[in-house]
């Protein structure tokens, strides 16, 4: 459904594919470990367990057809096909450079227009680079890439809002650890607002006193993420080797 009003959630697929295939290799396990009637616990079967690649081509094929039926509904509801560019060719082309707490407005309001569709292109294959390799790397935790994928979109996306921090703010309860860095955001949250109303409405500031604000408040977010991802491959690595919980780790 988030994808159908907006872009960058399909991002999410691949991290919620992993977690949805996690679950169903999870209840195949739990069956077979079960003990038989007999009482006698059953050998692991691993022809039993659901193919990944079959798993992803389902996923993706119930994906398409909900969001084709959705574009039906859609178009029975509105004269025309117009609203496909309107909702899906905006973030990609940003057309509106508003202030919003993103990364991009400012960027674009100074870039040059011959340069503008290469660094679009640069933007956007920033945020696809990391759904893979969150995937990759974290396939024994898919709950903690779909975490991670949710701050990278609501970091940097192009139309960024304080909607996307909140929902991947509340998403870090799922990883059960305490983050220090969340005061960071105390401060560009106290100053943002104030900076907005300096440059927009009191006419006491300009672009750069917002702008400036903004990179603060990303920089935090950033901060936040490099915690999230520490605290997750620390645990991991706690947990393969339990002689080493409680000591500082340093690189050779």
């Amino acid at each position: 459904m988030a994808s159908y009003i907006s872009l960058h959630p399909i991002l999410l697929l691949p991290p919620v594919g992993m977690v949805c295939h996690d679950r169903l290799c999870l209840k195949a396990t739990t069956r077979e470990e079960s003990p038989d009637a007999q009482g006698k616990p059953m050998a692991l079967d691993q022809r039993n367990q659901p193919s990944a690649i079959a798993f992803g081509l389902r996923l993706f094929g119930a994906f398409a057809v909900s969001v084709a039926f959705l574009f039906g509904l859609s178009r029975l509801i509105l004269p025309s096909w117009s609203f496909i560019p309107s909702v899906y060719l905006t973030p990609l082309t940003l057309p509106d450079l508003t202030p919003n707490p993103g990364l991009w407005w400012y960027f674009f309001i100074e870039m040059f227009d011959a340069f503008r569709s290469f660094f679009l292109g640069v933007f956007w294959l920033h945020m696809l680079s990391y759904s893979v390799p969150f995937c990759l790397r974290f396939r024994k935790q898919p709950l903690a890439a779909v975490v991670f994928m949710m701050g990278t979109i609501a970091i940097f996306e192009p139309y960024a809002n304080i909607a996307d921090v909140g929902a991947w703010l509340s998403s870090l309860t799922l990883l059960s650890h305490t983050f220090e860095s969340l005061a960071a955001l105390l401060y560009t949250t106290l100053l943002g607002p104030a900076f907005h109303h300096l440059w927009i409405y009191a006419g006491s500031g300009n672009a750069n006193f917002f702008y400036a604000i903004t990179l603060v408040w990303a920089l935090a977010l950033l901060i936040l993420m490099t915690d999230t991802v520490y605290s997750v491959l620390r645990d991991e690595w706690e947990t393969e080797r339990p002689e080493g919980k409680g000591k500082e780790v340093r690189q050779i």
